[in-house]
């Protein structure tokens, strides 16, 4: 992904995935084969879109989806059991869809533009202390050991992605977390859902 903008499919879903982490699909529909064949084939990513669920206003796409999403890559696929198609991408940049448009198989295509995050090191800042303690102990849990997430010590916007990833948040959460642009406000956003879920 060198330019800063670029063209690329879209794939919109009711979960989503932030920068660094991973989420497994089981893809079924022609389009979004088709789709998930070119990436390969071109060693190209697209983007996870999450949809909106009480959408109503059909005059603007953002009725549909939000327009802050993830661009992804490919990292395993395979043919499952059931006949599906399995495949396993990986958050890689936050991104602003700026327009859209349909092919003619309905795969829906997005100007995009990447967004480069501002970030700081916040591992010795008081307010922030036990947030990297917690992500600290939680990598080191064999299992999520397993997933080799992409983290960052030294990046707090990589700190609170990978929280906000392995935490059980709703997608709309994780949403929220993206599109802060101030990593102090994703980290604030983060301690408020730890305290309510008892952390």
């Amino acid at each position: 992904m060198a330019d800063n903008n670029l063209v690329t499919p879209l794939f919109p879903l009711i979960v989503n995935v932030l920068p660094g982490a991973f989420l497994p699909l089981q893809i079924f529909e022609p389009r979004y084969i088709d789709m998930v064949k070119k990436s390969l084939s071109n060693s190209e990513g697209f983007c996870i879109v999450l949809s909106r669920q009480d959408s109503t206003n059909q005059e603007s796409h953002s009725a549909y989806y939000h327009d802050i999403a993830t661009y992804v890559e490919i990292v395993d696929f395979n043919p499952l059991d059931n006949g599906l198609l399995g495949i396993t991408v990986q958050g890689k940049q936050k991104i602003i869809i700026e327009d859209t448009w349909k092919q003619d198989d309905q795969l829906l295509i997005g100007k995009i533009k990447r967004v480069h995050e501002d970030d700081d090191d916040l591992s010795s800042d008081p307010l922030y202390v036990d947030l990297w303690n917690m992500v600290k102990e939680i990598i080191s849990h064999p299992e999520i050991k397993k997933l080799n997430l992409e983290l960052n010590l030294d990046s707090a916007v990589s700190v609170g992605y990978i929280l906000a990833s392995v935490l059980p948040l709703r997608p709309q959460e994780k949403q929220t977390i993206l599109e802060f642009d101030d990593p102090r406000d994703k980290l604030n956003y983060l301690k408020e859902i730890i305290k309510r879920l008892g952390g």
